[in-house]
């Protein structure tokens, strides 16, 4: 059977990091396809995403994981080690914005992402025919009011029961708070516009429209419990011109939002992404 592996590392940067880790997967059978290095002057830490075919490798999985934790050791050394028949299971959490929904629905139908999605959320029923549709199971939370803690409570007890890797809220519009957030640290991705700061709030695009500026973007980031302060995952912007209407700044916002938060997915889907402090560093 064919099968792939990534290996994510980073540790305090010392001569020899490359050298060992690349010795460690070849005395075990494994053979390097593309190997990515960066390195933070700020606190002289070092980054590395190996990936790597370990069709022939002689260590089952299980064990491999553990031979990896002598060399962490050695290097005071962060490791995650996916292998490619390893799918995560995805959440999908929405309101009544369909175009993040779609997107990520027809990416998976299509193979593009590496993981299944297993459930949507939603604390409006509007989106459960689309959750047919895709023949994803489909749970309605209503969020008013004193709902709130409760619809959060089920909310975590659905997403234990699915054994959920990855929450992406797909223009989900409620705040998450710290019952949701901290169980799923770095395991929650989010999509709003942020090259919008000025425009908070209700309307962004007409707001944008009345100030007349003259670039859009999105922001995908994952969520912490100080409001979009998330480490930034993605970003991408497109120029306005005056002749856009309020309609072809939405139009553009949708397109951006979906390609920031698919882009986004699939970098963590992929095992491309670690965190640092506040930052994170994404390898292609």
């Amino acid at each position: 059977m064919h099968l792939e592996a990534s290996l994510l590392l980073h540790c305090p940067d010392v001569k020899g990091i490359v050298y060992e880790v690349s010795r460690f997967l070849f005395e075990r059978g494994g053979n390097i396809i593309d190997a990515q290095q960066h390195r933070e002057e700020m606190d002289n830490r070092f980054f590395m995403r190996v990936h790597f075919d370990a069709s022939d490798m002689d260590a089952p999985q299980k064990s491999l994981r553990g031979e990896l934790d002598t060399l962490s050791a050695q290097f005071d050394m962060k490791c995650r080690l996916q292998f490619s028949d390893e799918r995560p299971k995805i959440a999908v959490m929405v309101s009544r914005y369909d175009h993040c929904l779609y997107d990520l629905l027809l990416r998976h139908r299509y193979g593009e992402l590496h993981g299944d999605v297993g459930v949507i959320i939603s604390n409006h029923p509007d989106l459960a025919a689309v959750a047919q549709h895709f023949e994803v199971d489909f749970h309605h939370f209503p969020m008013s009011g004193s709902l709130k803690a409760e619809a959060e409570r089920r909310i975590l007890d659905a997403l234990k029961s699915y054994e959920i890797d990855l929450v992406v809220l797909a223009r989900y519009m409620q705040i998450l708070t710290p019952t949701l957030v901290d169980p799923y640290k770095n395991r929650i991705i989010n999509v709003h516009h942020g090259f919008l700061p000025a425009f908070k709030g209700a309307r962004p695009y007409h707001q944008a429209y009345e100030k007349g500026v003259k670039l859009i973007g999105a922001t995908s980031h994952y969520v912490t419990a100080d409001l979009d302060m998330g480490p930034i995952i993605e970003q991408a912007s497109v120029p306005v011109k005056h002749s856009h209407s309020v309609e072809d700044l939405i139009t553009m916002g949708r397109d951006i939002e979906t390609q920031v938060l698919a882009n986004a997915v699939k970098a963590h889907l992929d095992s491309r992404i670690m965190v640092s402090r506040d930052r994170t560093i994404v390898f292609d």
